[in-house]
């Protein structure tokens, strides 16, 4: 019988620049599936509408992100189960089924903005209307997440999270004030405009999002990682964090360099890229059309497989990327039914605007509520045993659980003195 190991030793574990190479999976697939299309969409409005003003906001949420998506990959690295099955198995069925299902809710309608927005970069690329863009692109991600074993699966995610590096030559191509792009990432800028609140509203609200945590939950069950490798899981989660809120500094970068001195308008991700051509060149518009592509193939099968993992963990069934779809049948159902009703939005006449908006409000909410859920369940010893959260790590949990409340406050007080939008 192989002895349990120690908090400790978990903590000293070595490794040398081949292990960590090795140790990158699915946290730096969910740091690069935070970028969705409608996550640089939120970022691009960012740039559009307050320049520079807060990239120090990034600098603030990173460490918040790191801790938070660190307890999640405890959370089952110890308890070998999903994030919806612990939440059944320990706080009931009363508390785990609105957290699941407001998890999963705008999980899909982002993923119908999402594939609207990949379809309007396509456009955009090769001159052929969009609408004929959706259905392809839902196929080929539908097929790859359904029909693939999780081994070719996450391979194919993590090659499209090193696609996120076109937004640096986005940004180098719009030339901005570097020394002014420095000053506003140290130094804290605040204002009580609306147009800052909503910005700031936006940025955090697209960077703390719940659906990663149902994602690096299941990851790590289907990596096996175990706590005898929570170092190397530690350092996966913190590269892949890094490397989202670094895509999103570059992504305001390119715009706000070009797009905030000159007052454009935008309202989705597509129209940031249309935007940057008479100002930063046509190859700074296709970079970014190629960024929207890339960051819905890697996106969409991660909000998706989430989306599929609370509800198998919320109904008991077999689930996993890595089972045959015979062996769970309702689990890739699940997928299949969340890529229909995402094409289903995509062709609609739904405003993406308002799709990402909505989503945004219900990822808002939830957010802190199950933020708070996971700094009880890693803070309990009965739970975590020696791997229990310490007092850093429950500070700047809590610290995110406060930062995304004044978050929906902010929410509240856009609705209350702009209305809803357009």
């Amino acid at each position: 019988m192989q002895r349990p190991v120690s908090a400790r030793e978990a903590v000293e574990e070595r490794f040398d620049a081949r292990d960590i190479l090795r140790s990158i999976g699915p946290g730096v697939i969910s740091g690069g599936a935070d970028n969705d299309p409608s996550g640089i969409a939120s970022y691009s409005i960012v740039g559009a509408t307050a320049g520079f003003a807060q990239n120090w906001l990034l600098l603030l949420s990173t460490p918040m992100l790191i801790a938070v998506m660190q307890m999640s990959a405890k959370v089952a690295n110890v308890t070998k189960s999903d994030l919806a099955t612990v939440l059944r198995t320990h706080f009931g069925t009363r508390v785990a089924t609105p957290a699941v299902l407001l998890m999963v809710i705008p999980s899909v309608i982002t993923m119908g903005a999402d594939l609207l927005a990949m379809a309007a970069a396509m456009q955009l690329v090769t001159g052929v209307r969009y609408i004929y863009w959706v259905v392809p692109l839902a196929g080929v991600m539908a097929f790859v997440t359904i029909f693939l074993d999780y081994r070719l699966v996450s391979r194919y995610l993590l090659w499209l999270v090193a696609f996120m590096a076109t937004y640096i030559v986005a940004a180098v191509l719009a030339r901005p004030d570097w020394v002014s792009v420095i000053r506003s990432t140290l130094v804290p800028h605040i204002s009580l405009s609306p147009d800052y609140m909503v910005a700031a509203v936006a940025m955090l609200g697209t960077t703390i999002t719940p659906y990663l945590f149902f994602w690096q939950t299941s990851g790590e069950v289907e990596e096996k990682r175990g706590v005898q490798h929570l170092s190397r899981t530690n350092l996966d989660i913190t590269i892949g964090m890094i490397w989202s809120n670094l895509t999103a500094f570059f992504v305001i970068v390119a715009t706000g360099a070009v797009l905030f001195s000159h007052h454009a308008e935008i309202r989705t991700a597509a129209d940031a890229a249309r935007a940057l051509e008479p100002f930063a060149g046509r190859y700074a518009t296709y970079i970014f059309a190629a960024g929207i592509i890339g960051a819905g193939l890697l996106a969409i099968p991660v909000l998706a497989a989430s989306s599929a993992f609370g509800i198998a963990g919320l109904a008991g069934w077999r689930r996993g990327l890595g089972r045959n779809p015979k062996n769970a049948p309702q689990f890739y159902i699940a997928i299949g039914v969340a890529f229909l009703v995402a094409m289903e939005l995509a062709v609609s006449a739904i405003d993406p605007v308002k799709a990402l908006f909505y989503s945004q409000v219900l990822n808002g909410l939830i957010a802190p509520v199950i933020i708070v859920l996971m700094i009880f369940l890693t803070s309990s010893r009965k739970v975590m045993g020696d791997f229990a959260n310490g007092p850093v790590t429950n500070a700047i949990g809590w610290s995110a659980a406060v930062v995304m409340i004044l978050a929906d406050v902010g929410l509240a007080y856009q609705v209350a003195t702009k209305g809803l939008p357009g």
